[in-house]
Order: C-alpha cells, then sequence, then structure tokens
C-alpha cells in the first residue's frame, strides 16, 4: 500500500502542471456561476479581479453620469445603481440599463476573476448559460486583452456570440512570446484574435500619432535648436524652424548677385533620439514600435526634423522608488554619455508606467542639470496623470525631475462639472477644486466610461423604435452603422480624430539659490475642427508651497 502510495505521489509530482491545471479548472467550474438573465433583457458581463474596486466605482459613476441631458447624449436614460455596491464581497455587484419608451434592460454585472475562478472558466460557464452575453468588458490591460480574447475565440458559444468591448487595452499588437521580439518581428493584432471586438480606448498607434505631432508642432518641445519660451505662440512658428528655409532660399533667388545655389532646397538635418524598451512588459514593446514608426513618419512631412532613434532593450522593469536598476542605470549612463550639445534637444521615448519612468528620469536629471534642457521625455497613458496631478509630491517630484512630459489621456481629464452645465445626478457630482491647492481626481476613467455608456445605448437601444436590440449580432451591425460614425469597421479600432488628449508638464526654469513658483504647469491639448492642436487648460503645480502643504493651485 505505502508502495502504490509512493508512485502515485511521483506520478502527480511529475505531471504537477498537468495536474494543476485540471484542477484550476474544475474548482472555477464550480465558484464561476452567472447569474440567470430575466426574458427581454440582455447581459453585459463585466470581467475584473476583486481588487479593481476603484475601476467598478468609476465605471458607474460614469454610467449615471451618463444620464445628464447633453446636446449628443441618449434621452431617457435611466441607470439603476441600487445593487452597484452589495454589501458582501461574494455578491455579484450589478448596474441596469433602461430607456425610457423602450421594452428591455441592459444588466452589466461584474464577475469577479480569482484563482478559483480565471478567466477561461468564466467564459466556459457563461458560455453554458442561456443566453450568453450580448457582450463582455474587460481586457483592462493589454495581456488581459489577450487572454480574454484568446478564451472567447477557443469557446464554442450558442447562438450569437457576444461582443467583446475594451475599454484601456491599447495595444495594436501583442506579443506572443518575450522572445519574439525583434526588429522583423510582426505580430499578430490584438483585435484580430477574437473578430468581434470593438475598442472604446485609442490605440498605442492613435496615441504615438498624436503625442509626435503635438510635439514636432511646439517649438518649446521639438528636437532641433532650443528657442526661447513663448516663441510658440508666433504664428508660423509650429511649421518648424526648417520649414521657412526654402521659401528663403526662394526669395534670395530673386536678389541679383545671389549666387544660383541659394535657391535649392536646404537639407533638414537629423537628429539622435533614444528609446528605453522594458521587455518583461508587452505594452513597452508594442508602444515603443508604434512611436519610432511614428517618428519616422513625421520625419517624412515637410518642416520636421528628422530622427534616428536608438532603442535600448531593458530586461525587466523591477527596481527600487528612486533608483533604476543595474540595466536601466547602464543606458541612462549611455544616453548621458550621447546627449545632445548645449543648445539643442531631442526625444526619449519611455513607454513604461509610473516607477520606471520615474526612476529613468530621475536619473537623467540627476547625472547632469543640462538633461533636463536637452530631452523631451514621450510616452502614452502608462502614467497617469493622477501621478503628476493628485500624487504628484510622492509619486513625480517635479524638483527632482526636471525634465519636461509629454503624454496621452483617452479623454478630458480636467473636465469638471462646471456652473450653468448640465446637472450631474445626486452624488455623482465632479466638482473643481474648491481652493488654491486643493487637489482632485483626474476625470479621464469617468468621463471615458460615460462617452462608453453613451455609445452602447445609441447602439443598443436604437432611435425610432420602441424596444432593446435582440441580440449580438445586431449590436455588431449597429456599432458599424453609426452616425457619427465612432469605429473603424474593419479594425473595431475607435476612429483617429474622436477625443484625443495630449498633456504637458513643464517644469519651472530654475535657477541656482532662486526658488520660484509654482514648480511647473500642467496643460491639457485637444485636437480642433482642423487638426490643430487648442490648449483647453492651463495649472499651475505647487509641491512645496510656502504654507508646507503642497498640492495643485488654481
Amino acid at each position: 500500500m505505502r508502495g502504490w502510495l509512493v508512485a502515485l505521489v511521483l506520478i502527480v509530482a511529475g505531471t504537477g502542471g498537468v495536474v494543476w491545471r485540471i484542477s484550476s479548472w474544475w474548482r472555477g467550474l464550480e465558484v464561476a456561476k452567472p447569474r440567470p438573465v430575466p426574458s427581454g433583457d440582455h447581459e453585459i458581463a463585466w470581467m475584473h479581479i476583486p481588487t479593481s474596486g476603484e475601476t467598478w466605482e468609476h465605471f458607474v459613476w460614469g454610467l449615471k453620469r451618463a444620464e445628464m441631458a447633453t446636446a449628443d447624449g441618449p434621452r431617457g436614460l435611466r441607470v439603476d445603481d441600487s445593487a452597484a455596491f452589495p454589501d458582501r464581497t461574494t455578491a455579484v455587484p450589478e448596474v441596469v440599463i433602461a430607456r425610457e419608451g423602450f421594452a428591455g434592460r441592459i444588466r452589466v454585472r461584474w464577475y469577479k476573476i480569482t484563482d478559483d475562478a480565471p478567466t477561461a472558466a468564466w467564459i466556459h460557464a457563461l458560455a453554458a448559460r442561456d443566453p450568453a452575453p450580448l457582450a463582455i468588458i474587460g481586457g483592462w490591460s493589454s495581456d488581459r486583452a489577450r487572454e480574454l480574447a484568446e478564451s472567447m475565440a477557443a469557446t464554442t458559444w450558442p447562438g450569437q456570440k457576444p461582443l467583446l468591448l475594451l475599454a484601456t487595452a491599447t495595444a495594436e499588437s501583442v506579443y506572443l512570446e518575450e522572445d519574439s521580439y525583434r526588429p522583423d518581428y510582426q505580430p499578430p493584432k490584438l483585435l484580430s484574435l477574437y473578430e468581434r471586438s470593438y475598442r472604446f480606448c485609442f490605440t498605442n498607434r492613435q496615441m504615438a500619432d498624436a503625442v509626435t505631432d503635438f510635439v514636432m508642432n511646439d517649438p518649446e518641445l521639438r528636437p532641433g535648436p532650443v528657442v526661447l519660451p513663448g516663441l510658440r505662440l508666433i504664428p508660423g512658428a509650429a511649421a518648424g524652424p526648417w520649414a521657412v528655409l526654402p521659401g528663403l532660399a526662394e526669395m534670395l533667388a530673386t536678389v541679383p548677385g545671389v549666387p544660383a545655389f541659394a535657391s535649392q532646397t536646404v537639407e533638414r538635418p537629423g537628429w539622435q533620439a533614444f528609446a528605453m524598451i522594458w521587455k518583461d512588459d508587452p505594452y513597452s514593446l508594442d508602444l515603443a514600435q508604434q512611436f519610432r514608426a511614428a517618428l519616422a513618419e513625421q520625419g517624412e512631412r515637410p518642416g520636421r526634423p528628422r530622427l534616428f532613434v536608438e532603442s535600448s532593450l531593458i530586461p525587466f522593469s523591477t527596481g527600487r522608488l528612486t533608483r533604476p536598476n543595474p540595466f536601466e542605470a547602464h543606458v541612462v549612463d549611455h544616453i548621458l554619455a550621447n546627449l545632445p550639445r548645449r543648445g539643442e534637444r531631442t526625444i526619449l521615448v519611455i513607454p513604461t508606467v509610473t516607477a520606471p519612468a520615474r526612476r529613468v528620469l530621475g536619473a537623467l536629471a540627476l547625472g547632469t542639470p543640462g538633461a533636463a534642457r536637452r530631452l523631451v521625455a514621450v510616452t502614452g497613458d502608462g502614467i497617469p496623470i493622477n501621478a503628476l496631478f493628485r500624487d504628484g509630491d510622492v509619486m513625480w517630484p517635479v524638483r527632482s525631475i526636471p525634465i519636461p512630459l509629454v503624454l496621452f489621456t483617452h479623454a478630458n481629464p480636467f473636465d469638471w462639472d462646471e456652473p450653468g452645465g448640465a446637472v450631474a445626478p445626486p452624488g455623482y457630482e465632479l466638482p473643481p477644486p474648491a481652493q488654491p491647492g486643493a487637489v482632485k481626481n483626474s476625470t479621464e476613467d469617468i468621463q471615458l466610461f460615460t462617452l462608453m455608456c453613451g455609445v452602447l445605448v445609441r447602439a443598443a437601444f436604437p432611435e425610432g423604435t420602441d424596444r432593446l436590440i435582440d441580440g449580438a449580432d445586431t449590436l455588431r451591425q449597429r456599432f458599424e452603422s453609426l452616425d457619427p460614425p465612432f469605429f473603424d469597421c474593419e479594425s473595431g479600432n475607435r476612429l483617429a480624430g474622436s477625443g484625443e488628449h495630449v498633456v504637458v508638464l513643464r517644469p519651472a526654469p530654475r535657477a541656482e539659490g532662486v526658488v520660484t513658483y509654482p514648480d511647473a504647469t500642467i496643460e491639457v491639448w485637444t485636437r480642433q475642427e482642423n487638426m490643430a492642436w487648442g490648449r483647453i487648460h492651463t495649472r499651475p503645480i505647487i509641491q512645496t508651497n510656502r504654507l508646507g502643504t503642497g498640492g495643485m493651485g488654481e
């Protein structure tokens, strides 16, 4: 008997991975139990981990604010949040969306992904229930979006297959294996993994296009010769310092005695730029590639400088609060040794989240004070604006990191309620900071979820009818026939030019021994109807004010 037990233990140990996966899948079937759907209603499964309570709260906040009467918002929308925050953590939170004059409701339910109930188990359970969900909202990061898309694609769905709705997963492409990263590798598109996917945020390429276009249009940030602050306000300055040269040459050609070569096109100079890529982060791998492509495209436009991007691959992104890990430190030393000459500026692409970016930029600034005047850091949405705005004293001490930073947001981050505007539902107001130094959360996530709800309601409760759509196939058709359009029908991505916002952190110039205020300014820019950039917010940052309280000034 003892020998039989030993043999069994050895077999189990030798196949531990298989046994663990089978047991995990079996436990998942026991734990993942979707709720029934009343006749005439549809369910949207909101899938996230149990610790994402703040994201769920912002999502509910966004849905409730979609009730507000706006010029382009759906009329008669009612969002029942009475079951959104149950007392028991094991209960399924639910929000019910209805519209006056329409039969049928949408029930948005948070199904929590855990070790005992992983993504695959929930997908299997949802497919086994009749009816299947109308759609699934999930994939809050690019790697989780890949896992969810692959699980949905591998599942046999009864009837109409649900749509996959991505709220914040931005990756254009996904790297199936870390070792597959190389310049000639063409990874699959994220939205191609499940053919019924739609994205409400912007993609990494759209973010890279917007950020690089903005930087190239701002003379205080553009690579090349440094110009004086305020020059960006001069009409025509955004065309670039080299754009005037061909016209000047043509003018000089008409002057008697000027040599003929003056009328020839002046060759635009090239500048070395830098990119740091964290290999253990799929978001970083993809965003870096998109920035390289966007910068190369910008260099082909008249009046724009050409950049030669040198990429440095960093094996991992873990490290201390302020000290770079050894690989990051090595790249920092290399960049410091190859900074542009005094009076010139270039770009550093940092496609990562707050902690690695803070370590790297802090080390660059510590290595030489000149780095702050010779580099502009650009990134996507990995660094949340709250890290600069609400939590800057700890997360982004601007005196220690005086390098200008340009990042992207998917909605207006300072879109607080203004007097005389639409009235928010009680308890869901977004009041602006009441006084200098008062700090509020960014409104980006809530406003993005409000937009998401509005698009969903427009499609699911069609104008001119009196009932909810009949299934996922109709929702897909409605998404692709929205007027005005919101999605690119071929890819499922959100259309460019539909609400990109760029945020600029401009540290204040410092003179040795002189304390000045504010420490920096945050500017928010968005595209206008003519695709030019327009500034909609400017807010000073005061992290160490005279009262010693820190925070954001008005």
